[in-house]
């Protein structure tokens, strides 16, 4: 028999207070994240908690992830951002393997420090249109579209809105409840609808809600139950929300403007002419592609062209995009069709893996998995720490949390 993790209520508090504070700015998630490295290291009994961790079906895509990155590096050419973009890689694989260390317990401490801190993050949102918050650094990216982590704080708190919208399909005996899951689940997606400008957040909604559906029941019903909430949510946000309707239209005028005047400026012109480049970047060079930390230096020419009357700041920032806002298509075009599908392989063996556990942590991890896989389409959650550090940490945990049987203490 394995020897036992003792059960540590720092560590408890510690992924609890990691979850909480998701929403607050990013560098109190790299402390949380580091004070976890530590604790584990120093006192949580590392060896125990490596030889419980079930990484069936995980392992390989994790291992060709990071080697195909480092064939990538040795073999092709160098560029200034070779080694931010390996670190990146690394780091991605070293959030989720931290995730998967945590017992069972720890992980359920972990989900519920999430939810709590995206529904408070929630009341902060109210408050600030009710009665009015100063304007403090600690919540300035939720209040107002800021930067990458206010559009992020938006994607955490639609995925939250969808693992509450699940917990009250389960409605477990030993959860909070039905009606309060399904309460703060809504309060959270109107949150999004109303006061995020985040349109990939808002994409999230109704996919969040599917994919519960789904793992909830998993059956052709589900499907059908599925296909009408992604109607009515859609409706609603459209029709309920003027914001969401705007951002709706703009986009639809954004991707006009492409084809009838070529302009590549604005957020959807960028995206696809960005999108391209890096698909052509793929296409010219399929094995090994242009090189880590290529895309900056191959950008900056296509934006230059393409900037038509941008200048001052608005200039610099749309030369200075440091990804394509695609992680598959940035990984095809710096390491080749084989790094795209390093990739696909890791994110979807997650989703694979959770949907054959059968279990409540089984459906949080393909629910996350696919939230990951829709905004890596958009956006750079892999590639951007502001976009996906807690997100994949939490995907790890979802893993440890399937974990059953002896030595693990006594959160088994």
């Amino acid at each position: 028999m394995s020897p036992r993790i003792p059960v540590d209520r720092v560590l408890l508090y510690l992924v609890f207070g990691w979850g909480f504070c998701a929403f607050f700015p990013l560098g109190i998630s790299y402390a949380f994240f580091l004070l976890l490295m530590m604790l584990i290291a120093m006192r949580g009994g590392i060896r125990q908690r490596f030889a419980h961790a079930d990484l069936r079906m995980l392992w390989q895509p994790m291992v060709f992830f990071l080697a195909w990155a480092i064939i990538v590096a040795v073999a092709g050419p160098s560029f200034a951002d070779s080694p931010t973009r390996l670190f990146h890689i690394f780091r991605v694989l070293l959030l989720l393997l931290v995730g998967m260390l945590l017992t069972p317990l720890e992980a359920r401490f972990a989900f519920a420090g999430f939810l709590a801190g995206a529904v408070m993050a929630g009341l902060i949102i109210a408050v600030s249109h009710t009665t009015g918050l100063p304007e403090w650094d600690i919540w300035s990216s939720l209040l107002s579209s800021r930067n990458n982590k206010s559009s992020a704080n938006m994607i955490m708190m639609a995925i939250a809105s969808g693992g509450l919208f699940y917990l009250g399909l389960r409605n477990d005996s030993t959860g909070m409840g039905r009606w309060p899951a399904w309460i703060a689940s809504l309060v959270l997606g109107v949150t999004v609808a109303v006061h995020g400008v985040s349109r990939n957040a808002q994409l999230l909604l109704p996919v969040m809600v599917t994919v519960a559906i789904i793992c909830n029941f998993r059956s052709l019903k589900a499907v059908f139950l599925a296909a009408i909430a992604v109607v009515v949510i859609s409706a609603s946000a459209v029709y309920f929300s003027p914001s969401t309707q705007t951002r709706f239209l703009q986009g639809v005028a954004q991707a006009e403007r492409i084809v009838s005047d070529g302009d590549y400026t604005t957020g959807v012109g960028e995206r696809w002419r960005m999108f391209s480049q890096a698909w052509q970047g793929m296409v010219a060079h399929p094995l090994l592609g242009t090189g880590l930390g290529s895309w900056l230096p191959l950008w900056k020419p296509v934006a230059l062209e393409t900037a038509g009357r941008l200048d001052g700041d608005a200039l610099l920032k749309h030369v200075e995009i440091n990804n394509p806002h695609n992680d598959f298509l940035l990984a095809g075009m710096e390491t080749g069709v084989p790094g795209m599908v390093a990739t696909a392989w890791l994110l979807l063996a997650f989703v694979v893996r959770g949907w054959r556990d059968r279990s409540a942590m089984g459906d949080v991890a393909v629910m996350l998995a696919v939230g990951l896989i829709v905004i890596a389409m958009v956006n750079a959650p892999l590639r951007d720490a502001a976009m996906g550090m807690t997100l994949l940490w939490l995907l790890g945990v979802s893993i440890a949390g399937q974990r059953r049987g002896v030595g693990m203490g006594n959160d088994a």
